[in-house]
């Protein structure tokens, strides 16, 4: 979604190939991204927000890595979970309340559906 914003619901569903309902709705809950209007078809325009910024660690989205050169090696995706879950348990008011930070895992891990 970072790479191709602002993005509808049906084109976030197209690309991933599965539906996008939840993911979406679990990234606006988290604060992640965020309405930007709608497109000439209707459909409302999604983007990232400052706190999506902020958790991946970037100044703005000029600073994302290249898309096609970002293959992260498994001590950089654990990284990038840990980071996920901790904000997730600060969101949620402490370590494991709700399943809050699995649910943004899921969602931005693209991992499955969040409950």
């Amino acid at each position: 979604m970072a790479y191709l914003q602002p993005v509808s619901r049906p084109e976030i569903t197209r690309i991933r190939g599965v539906s996008a309902d939840s993911a979406t709705a679990t990234l606006i809950e988290r604060g992640l991204i965020e309405e930007s209007g709608r497109s000439q078809f209707g459909a409302i325009l999604y983007r990232t927000t400052p706190l999506f910024l902020q958790l991946f660690g970037l100044e703005s989205l000029k600073a994302l890595p290249d898309v096609s050169a970002w293959d992260p090696t498994p001590e950089e995706q654990a990284a990038l979970r840990d980071r996920l879950l901790r904000a997730g348990e600060v969101r949620a008011g402490g370590p494991g309340e709700g399943g809050e930070s699995v649910g943004v895992l899921a969602a931005v891990d693209g991992g499955g559906e969040a409950s």
